[in-house]
């Protein structure tokens, strides 16, 4: 039986939220729970549900209403299947890190040495960072040489911070964490204006929901992907799960104050906050991460784990890992998607009659 956990009834609290003010949204999400039903015991019945938790999961009316509008145009079940896959592919698989997985070049190389960080607090910093080394030096300083999840020291803090600290210190290792990775703006793209495939249309069709989220290629693609708006200091093990879509930041009422959630029942670490604020001295120079990219990768969480999609992408990981032909600087990002790609091909032929 296909993993995930089925999408909830129509009359559920959770879809009548949206269904009184947005009747075509609860239209779209009908379609999802009728092919739902049809697909069931297959394991396209995942790409269904992708699209269909979309839609609950969406953080707000305009992303809601986008969604609906990308069921409305592929609403047949090849095509709903394929816009669902084509999310997978290119949006989840590209933010999910396998939990295995080797560090890419750039997060070994991301060790910002004590004296280059001092000369960043020395220095006045007019400049966007250009280069992962350069983000996390920025990062740190904004983020007061701190692991904004657990509150530890960054353990090359300058004396005088730790100094300041509250008693007992605790310093761990911290990463730069990127909220949206590079990969994604590599994967997700606009098709050529000739092309006159199907994957034109899911293509365009993903991209307009995605642009509701803030997702912009222009704005974080090349050097800006590190700009400070899309990075986090975390420490190693809180980064880990961030990027395995385990851990999200969910957004409350008050601006910049979001709720620390994961889909584990207990913390992944001792010092894990319940929630966290994120605050900048110099909002043109340092500026606090994207609310837009935050939403956007609380909701691929969500998508991913509801849909069964994180299960499934960990378990062809797991087959790349076996067959040996994993790259050991994380470059089998592509191959993953490949992959994903062929055995969405092979079922569309094995379940033809589904």
């Amino acid at each position: 039986m296909p993993g995930g956990t089925p999408l909830p009834k129509a009359d559920s609290d959770q879809v009548q939220a949206f269904a009184y003010d947005e009747p075509e949204s609860l239209s779209a999400y009908q379609v999802c729970l009728n092919f739902e039903e049809q697909l069931a015991t297959t394991s396209r019945v995942r790409l269904v549900r992708i699209l269909g938790y979309l839609l609950l999961y969406a953080p707000n009316r305009t992303v809601r209403n986008e969604v609906a509008k990308c069921i409305r145009s592929h609403k047949d079940q090849s095509n709903l299947v394929d816009a669902g896959a084509f999310f997978e592919c290119n949006v989840i698989a590209a933010f999910k890190k396998h939990k295995g997985r080797t560090p890419t070049s750039s997060e070994q190389s991301s060790i910002s040495s004590p004296e280059a960080t001092k000369k960043e607090t020395e220095t006045e910093v007019s400049e966007a960072p250009r280069n992962h080394k350069e983000a996390k030096s920025q990062a740190l300083i904004r983020d007061n040489w701190r692991c904004v999840v657990t509150g530890t020291l960054h353990d090359d803090a300058p004396a005088s911070v730790i100094k300041a600290a509250d008693s007992p210190v605790v310093v761990a290792y911290t990463e730069c964490a990127h909220i949206i990775p590079a990969a994604m703006f590599l994967s997700v793209k606009p098709t050529d204006s000739e092309d006159k495939s199907p994957k034109r249309d899911y293509s365009a069709s993903i991209l307009a929901v995605l642009k509701q989220f803030g997702y912009v290629r222009s704005a974080f693609s090349g050097e800006n992907v590190h700009s400070l708006a899309n990075v986090i200091t975390m420490q190693k093990d809180i980064h880990d799960v961030f990027e395995r879509l385990e851990l999200y930041f969910e957004a409350t009422s008050v601006q910049n104050h979001y709720h620390v959630k994961s889909f584990s029942a207990y913390p992944f670490n001792a010092y894990q906050r319940d929630s966290v604020t994120f605050s900048t001295k110099n909002p043109e120079t340092f500026p606090v991460p994207s609310p837009e990219l935050l939403a956007l990768h609380a909701t691929c969480c969500k998508v991913a784990h509801f849909s069964g999609s994180a299960g499934y992408i960990d378990t062809l990981y797991d087959d790349l890992d076996q067959t040996g032909v994993l790259a050991i600087d994380g470059t089998s990002d592509d191959l993953l998607r490949y992959k994903l790609l062929s055995l969405m091909n092979s079922e569309r032929v094995d379940n033809f009659d589904a």
